[in-house]
């Protein structure tokens, strides 16, 4: 096949930039043929203030991304463009030069920016459904989108463009691919059919074999207490409550990986309720991600909001390491409460600590646990298995199945 991929790159990466560069990876593995329509956050920081306007400009209907994508696929012969995230660079406009074209377009959903335009449905400590019912005035109004009125506006604006163009979602493609069946439900929810959206969960990196022959085998059981956050630190993501176990489990070390706007207060409040067994690693990958995570007793995934997916899960897995995750969204789908995992309200941080301080007493528990997390990975979460699904998906939406 001959693939356009397109996306819209965030400052510091995302699960979505991960994954997008895993499927351009499996895909040509396999001979696909693949162009890769690319916009980045970061462009904002390298023009001067009138580019900075221009750019702010197009993100309310980009004619550069329609014109490029018009030219690539007219000049390269395209069979199908799949679509990750389009949001503020990219817009809807590039639907409109693949209608014209007659391409056919495949939206993956891996967050709920189709009816919530901060993309995580989540506000003031609750889930949150005011956009859809508002025409999403209310995202102005509560300056949810990088906590800007001007910015959220503007993507408001946006909205409204799709809207007048048929798009209230923002999207307009032909075949969708979710990344869990909460992810497809809630779409539903909010107008896309069925039977157009697909599930495909995403693949993960196999950590495990960037350790160092060195290290300590993946079927070892660690010889520390040891917990690992990983993942954005803003408060959807739950890294307070991360520190409230650390407070409440004193006998464990536990690690922060990861960069956010949170970052500058939860290192304050771990200085100040003298917190000796919290360490903040920052931004890691690769090698040095999987030195600092794979050590871990379990991996800590306390989100408020309800996760797509959650990448954390599987990288976690493939590193056997068990996952203690909150009961929402995604998350069930992935972890197997006393099999890969536990899952509980680590709000109620006594409890949570009991939990954990059971299991690391309970060694033959745990070392099964290790065992199956790994088991999993092999079995739902390897890059050839998505690389099968994706390519037949893919395949399909041209009309050859």
């Amino acid at each position: 096949m001959r693939i356009l991929v397109v996306n819209n790159f965030v400052r510091q990466g995302s699960g979505i930039d991960a994954s997008v560069a895993i499927e351009m990876r499996v895909l040509a593995e396999r001979g696909h043929d693949l162009w890769l329509l690319r916009r980045d956050n970061a462009d904002l920081d390298r023009v001067s203030a009138a580019g900075r306007g221009a750019l702010l400009a197009s993100s309310l209907y980009s004619l550069s991304s329609r014109a490029e994508v018009d030219r690539l696929l007219r000049r390269e012969r395209v069979d199908v463009v799949h679509l990750h995230n389009l949001v503020p660079f990219v817009t809807g406009a590039v639907y409109d030069a693949c209608r014209r074209r007659a391409v056919p377009t495949v939206q993956h959903l891996r967050n709920y920016r189709a009816f919530c335009l901060s993309s995580y449905a989540y506000r003031d400590g609750r889930g949150c459904d005011d956009c859809w019912p508002t025409a999403f005035v209310s995202c102005a109004l509560h300056r949810c989108y990088r906590d800007s009125r001007l910015a959220s506006a503007g993507l408001v604006a946006a909205r409204w463009i799709d809207w007048a163009r048929g798009r209230r979602s923002g999207y307009g493609a032909d075949r969708y691919i979710a990344n869990s069946a909460f992810t497809k439900a809630r779409h539903v929810e909010h107008g896309l059919a069925p039977e157009a959206v697909q599930v495909l969960h995403n693949a993960a990196e196999d950590l495990g074999a960037l350790r160092d022959e060195t290290d300590r085998r993946l079927d070892e059981l660690p010889t520390r207490p040891a917990l690992t956050f990983v993942g954005s630190l803003i408060r959807a993501k739950g890294p307070w409550l991360a520190l409230d176990l650390a407070g409440a489990l004193p006998e464990f070390s536990v690690s922060f990986v990861g960069s956010g706007d949170d970052e500058p207060a939860l290192r304050r409040a771990a200085h100040s309720r003298r917190l000796d067994n919290v360490t903040f690693h920052g931004v890691l990958a690769g090698q040095a991600k999987a030195a600092v995570w794979a050590g871990s007793f379990l991996t800590v995934v306390p989100s408020l909001w309800d996760e797509p997916f959650g990448n954390v899960v599987p990288e976690s897995y493939s590193l056997a390491v068990p996952v203690l995750a909150a009961p929402n969204g995604g998350l069930v789908e992935t972890v197997v409460d006393a099999a890969t995992g536990l899952t509980l309200d680590v709000s109620r941080v006594d409890d949570a600590a009991a939990r954990v301080r059971a299991l690391w007493a309970d060694r033959e528990r745990s070392n099964a646990m290790r065992a199956a997390a790994r088991a999993e990975y092999d079995r739902r979460f390897t890059e050839r298995a998505f690389a099968d699904r994706l390519e037949a998906l893919l395949l399909d939406a041209t009309g050859h199945p």
